[in-house]
């Protein structure tokens, strides 16, 4: 169920990405600020004893899904895996 969520979620970001006229540079820009919010939580899981794992996995779904997906995954380790 999980894996079909993500397949919906991936299609419809590549929509919005297609739509912007500029694929690439809405893409890239969606990338480093996902990745970017990524590192951000990462150095701030120092001091909050919230953190993601810095993964290949966890840095893809960040690049695609942007803040977004990072907020996703801090969800996801803080009431899922917890």
């Amino acid at each position: 169920m999980l894996y079909v969520l993500g397949a919906v979620f991936a299609i419809i970001a590549l929509f919005i990405f297609k739509k912007s006229g500029s694929f690439f540079k809405a893409f890239f820009t969606s990338a480093l600020g996902g990745v970017s919010a990524l590192c951000a939580v990462s150095a701030v899981s120092y001091f909050v004893p919230v953190s993601v794992g810095l993964n290949l996995y966890s840095i893809a779904f960040s690049a695609f899904f942007s803040v977004p997906g990072v907020v996703l995954l801090l969800l996801s380790e803080t009431f899922i895996f917890q």
